[in-house]
């Protein structure tokens, strides 16, 4: 197992690989984690900085490890990933495209393992309102403005 922390303008994050791809990314709070990179890692630290310089990155070339994750999930988290930067997309509109109820397709985001490689704040409300983000409504807000979004 790799582990990268990446310094970001929110907060720190951190990101976990195996050798089949990333594995999880989170948004620290708190913790005290051991680092042991390796180069897809580096890959992803060196996207998130431009993610955050607004060059507008895709994280979609980079492998996700989706270990035990049921197919439904996975097909969902490979549609978030689609939505481009400075896009979104509602729950609703995502859930019909793959035969998930809009609420189906908001706790797939709560229980999404990979901060910005799944853009899970690119999914709102089909009237505009952001909706949850794991108890941070404001990152997502932040998340969305920085990339163009008008909220």
């Amino acid at each position: 197992m790799y582990s990268l922390l990446i310094p970001t303008p929110i907060g720190p994050l951190y990101a976990e690989a195996s050798r089949e791809g990333i594995s999880a990314v989170r948004l620290l709070v708190l913790g005290d984690l051991r680092e042991r990179p390796n180069k897809l890692l580096e890959t992803f630290s060196s996207r998130v900085e431009g993610y955050f310089a607004r060059r507008g990155e895709s994280f979609l070339d980079l492998p996700l490890d989706y270990g035990e994750t049921e197919a439904r999930r996975i097909a969902l988290y490979e549609a978030v990933r689609q939505i481009p930067y400075g896009q979104t997309c509602s729950y609703a509109a995502m859930g019909r495209g793959l035969a998930l109820t809009p609420r189906a397709v908001g706790a797939g985001m709560r229980a999404c393992p990979w901060f910005l490689l799944v853009p899970a704040q690119r999914v709102i409300h089909a009237d505009g309102r952001l909706g949850g983000f794991m108890g941070r409504e404001g990152i997502k807000k932040w998340l969305l403005q920085h990339e163009g979004v008008a909220v």
